[in-house]
């Protein structure tokens, strides 16, 4: 069993990429807009900054109200650090003198090096000008610059029952040829509303399967004798989740000086990682992990990295284990945080049946859309 995983910033499936825009009226093509400019972001620049951060909360309070803002902190440490697996860049579009939106492009440099992941944003006063269709005609001609031939991003989706959002995104999308490869669904724990007797309960009955298993926990950095295990188990965050069939992404390569690269790179960023894995005795392997991230600022908020058991270790309730484990080491340090924002295949169904014992409840569906160059 395993988390829903695509190789991302820090903390990926915690900052969405998506597409956040809305299209023009006029049959999908967008307004001329001879005065914008699309500049790269120097993080020096104080005006591009603070424009390029209250573009991501503006857009966050239009089109997922209720949701966590972007962290300034982070935000601007994210603009200096990032791990040597990916390479960054960022640009602003500048209209007469104001950031209007964000471009973000991530591409991979030690695996699927065919791929660039896009978030893109328009600024909810600055749409239907044709800011979002030009941000993504830079993009898509800066990828192909690059040597990349997939662009990756998602789209917002309601559920049924669930709060209505804005599907500008995925209508922009689907008019300029991007195919929905993959749905995830975004579910929130509200930790006030779980019982911890019920959790117990769960955590001990779960333990009556898992004989021959230990805890092993840490925060921040991996300890050595466990860190080639949990290198391999990162390597099938990429092949052992569900995931569309027309969705290309490749198997991975992590070895211990990628992860140690990673946690280094989520310390200077103030990014607390808190990770519990399960250990099999008699052979010494790691057989699962899993992870929750809490960003600097936040005093609400944290955000559940991967998941998973190795093939050969599942049948022992050790996704639970995992999950509750580490859902209390965090609390036990971040006592004040209330939800936990966790992402899903809509077809990882042994996932979501923890999930939701657990107390997570669905947000929303995120559409995983693609183009091919």
């Amino acid at each position: 069993m395993a988390a829903r995983h695509i190789n991302a910033p820090i903390g990926k499936r915690h900052h969405v990429i998506r597409l956040r825009t809305r299209p023009d009226l006029r049959e999908g093509r967008g307004v001329s807009n001879p005065d914008l400019r699309i500049v790269p972001i120097d993080p020096l620049n104080r005006d591009q900054v603070n424009g390029w951060i209250r573009t991501q909360r503006a857009v966050t309070e239009h089109d997922l109200p209720g949701e966590p803002l972007p962290s300034p902190g982070l935000q601007r440490l994210r603009l200096l650090l990032w791990p040597d697996s990916l390479d960054v860049e960022r640009y602003v579009p500048v209209q007469d003198g104001k950031v209007v939106g964000a471009l973000e492009l991530v591409m991979p440099t030690q695996d699927n090096q065919h791929l660039v992941q896009l978030d893109l944003e328009v600024h909810p006063q600055h749409r239907r000008r044709g800011i979002g269709t030009a941000l993504l005609e830079f993009a898509e001609r800066r990828t192909a610059e690059l040597g990349r031939d997939t662009i990756l991003t998602a789209a917002v989706d309601s559920l049924e029952h669930g709060p209505r959002f804005d599907h500008a995104g995925q209508h922009f999308a689907k008019a300029r040829g991007y195919k929905t490869v993959d749905q995830e669904i975004h579910r929130r724990n509200d930790l006030t509303l779980v019982g911890d007797d019920e959790l117990g309960r769960l955590y001990a009955d779960a333990w009556e399967k898992a004989a021959g298993y230990e805890l092993v926990q840490w925060i921040g950095d991996c300890p050595d004798d466990v860190i080639d295990g949990y290198a391999a188990l990162c390597e099938r965050m990429y092949t052992d989740p569900p995931q569309g069939e027309e969705l290309d992404i490749r198997p991975a390569e992590y070895d211990a000086a990628r992860i140690r690269n990673t946690e280094w790179t989520l310390k200077e960023r103030a990014q607390t990682q808190f990770m519990t894995a399960v250990r099999h005795v008699e052979s010494g392997e790691l057989a699962g992990m899993s992870g929750i991230v809490v960003y600097p600022g936040e005093e609400l908020h944290a955000f559940q990295d991967d998941t998973i058991v190795e093939e050969k270790h599942r049948g022992h309730r050790l996704g639970m284990i995992l999950k509750i484990a580490n859902q209390r080491l965090m609390r036990k340090y971040r006592p004040q945080i209330r939800y936990i924002h966790t992402w899903n295949a809509e077809a990882n169904d042994h996932m979501i049946a923890i999930n939701e014992a657990m107390g997570y409840r669905a947000l929303c569906r995120d559409l995983d859309v693609q183009k091919k160059l």
